[in-house]
């Protein structure tokens, strides 16, 4: 298990454009035991949505049970009458991408558990709307996981 901190690079802010999103990735991935900054900085400067949907942190742990990693996002959800919800993905290294829907305003534990053969977690995804990430023209089928909102 390794502690400390994975940052990821890329986009920042509200992905407000239906159909897109936003992303951002980091070299060798997050690995169990670590969580995330996004461009140095606390998810929650980046990683938002309408409506104050906001991630605070994200975070890759071991598991027990039938799936073997989680992926742990402290997170609150757009808040408002026909606000929505906030969506992302994490990508993992087999390039599996594992999708999370936070629709709550009120600041919870989301988990996605999943099992995979290289389960660092290269690239977060997120946008105010559902969507299917691409990968070159083709869209990724979504992986086996288990989603638990709130944990």
């Amino acid at each position: 298990m390794t502690s400390g901190v994975a940052n990821f690079a890329g986009d920042c802010g509200e992905c407000s454009d239906r159909g897109k999103y936003h992303k951002a990735t980091c070299p060798g991935g997050m690995q169990v035991g670590q969580s995330a900054t996004v461009n140095g900085n606390s998810p929650q400067n980046c990683v938002v949505a309408n409506d104050k949907g906001t991630v605070f942190g994200i975070e890759l742990l071991s598991n027990a049970g039938f799936y073997s990693y989680q992926v742990r996002v402290d997170a609150q959800g757009p808040s408002g009458a026909f606000s929505g919800s906030m969506y992302l993905a994490f990508e993992d290294e087999t390039h599996d991408v594992y999708y999370l829907s936070i629709y709550a305003s009120r600041r919870e534990s989301h988990t996605v558990s999943f099992n995979s053969s290289s389960p660092n977690i290269i690239a977060i995804y997120w946008s105010d709307y559902d969507f299917t990430v691409k990968t070159g023209d083709a869209a990724r089928a979504k992986a086996d996981f288990k989603v638990l909102s709130p944990a």
